[in-house]
């Protein structure tokens, strides 16, 4: 294209319309519109890795729709949630903390899983890194796949641990709120790893975040208490699945926007839309309708729930016994344990889950087969 506009004017102008590339899974394919095969090698002749005369295909015209059809990306904003697609924090959840102006990268904010040295095969040979001075380091064993099988667990970075084996490799960098180290040239603040990301390798649609997963990444006040961006997990929810939890018969409530603190049971969902008729204040009998980005479902103390989905709790029944902001916290009928989920992974229980009623066994009892 650059070279359409600087010939433009001169005797000799390019004889195609438009040149443009794909990416994804036509990744290495430059495509080029024109009326000849013989514009399109002038064109391309002299231009960096750039091979007509090896591979060129005329694509057929019934294909050419899907090639010029366009797809909107999902745009990110600080505090939304990812995953990432590859490397050792595959699968992993993401919080962003930073867009660059370029729109293709992002700085993460992830939960480390460092092994501190602990799994560092002591009999294999050492290689050295002269070109930076650095020592010797012993090559790990084993194929990706064991790897990756065996990768640490995830939690906060340790600095005495680190300490224990990686002294030489840890540096503690100045901060003014958080304590930030530089451990084996990457950087944790707040024990989490701030890690730049291209955006085509991570997955911003379909996230559902857990709320095991996002607990993680609450922020601590400092009476100890967690305190849960709702604004940012709303909006990592908003292009995901959140609409289909959602059911016509649902009590919801509008907790941001304009119309915040209105509830109503939901009448009918389309899309990211939820039609609602509102059961109490002022606009009680009236049906108005709310984005599912700012909507939540509403329990009161003492309802009979069931886990739907969203979480590894799913198909428990139990009764609500405390509410908190978007989660809600149920005392389960099979085991009588304490069980804290979103409010969206549930919904009003028809059933009810207590084993062994009437029965002199109760579960995890152990028994002998006759």
């Amino acid at each position: 294209m650059k070279r359409i506009e600087e010939r433009a004017t001169s005797r000799e102008p390019l004889a195609i319309t438009a040149a443009f590339e794909r990416g994804g899974t036509m990744t290495g394919f430059v495509y080029v519109e024109a009326r000849k095969q013989a514009d399109v090698m002038a064109a391309c002749e002299g231009i960096l890795n750039l091979y007509p005369r090896t591979k060129m295909v005329l694509v057929p015209i019934n294909e050419m729709p899907d090639l010029l059809r366009t797809t909107k990306t999902k745009s990110l904003e600080p505090g939304m949630y990812v995953r990432i697609k590859r490397g050792k924090y595959q699968g992993d959840l993401a919080q962003v903390e930073e867009v660059e102006m370029n729109g293709l990268e992002v700085d993460l904010r992830i939960v480390p899983r460092l092994d501190y040295g602990l799994n560092e095969d002591v009999n294999a040979p050492m290689i050295s890194n002269g070109a930076h001075g650095e020592a010797a380091k012993r090559k790990r064993q084993g194929n990706i796949g064991a790897k990756f099988s065996q990768r640490p667990p995830q939690r906060l970075f340790s600095e005495v641990e680190a300490r224990k084996k990686h002294n030489k490799y840890l540096q503690p960098v100045s901060s003014y709120n958080k304590k930030q180290f530089n451990y084996q040239n990457e950087t944790y603040i707040g024990g989490f790893l701030t890690k730049a990301f291209k955006i085509q390798y991570l997955q911003t649609e379909n996230v559902n975040p857990t709320l095991e997963e996002v607990t993680k990444f609450t922020a601590g006040a400092e009476d100890g208490t967690e305190n849960l961006d709702l604004t940012a997990l709303a909006a990592t929810l908003k292009a995901g699945n959140a609409a289909s939890s959602y059911l016509p018969g649902d009590m919801v409530e509008i907790y941001h926007g304009e119309q915040r603190g209105v509830s109503g049971r939901a009448v009918t969902v389309h899309g990211d839309i939820v039609t609602l008729r509102v059961v109490d204040g002022e606009l009680r009998g009236q049906t108005i309708e709310a984005p599912v980005k700012g909507l939540r479902k509403k329990f009161r103390e003492g309802d009979h729930v069931k886990v739907v989905g969203g979480s590894k709790y799913q198909d428990e029944v139990g009764m609500v016994v405390r509410i908190k902001d978007d989660r809600v916290t149920l005392l389960s009928d099979s085991n009588n344990q304490e069980l804290t989920v979103f409010s969206k992974d549930l919904r009003a229980a028809t059933d009810s889950g207590p084993a062994g009623v009437g029965s002199k066994y109760e579960l995890y009892d152990l028994v002998q087969l006759e």
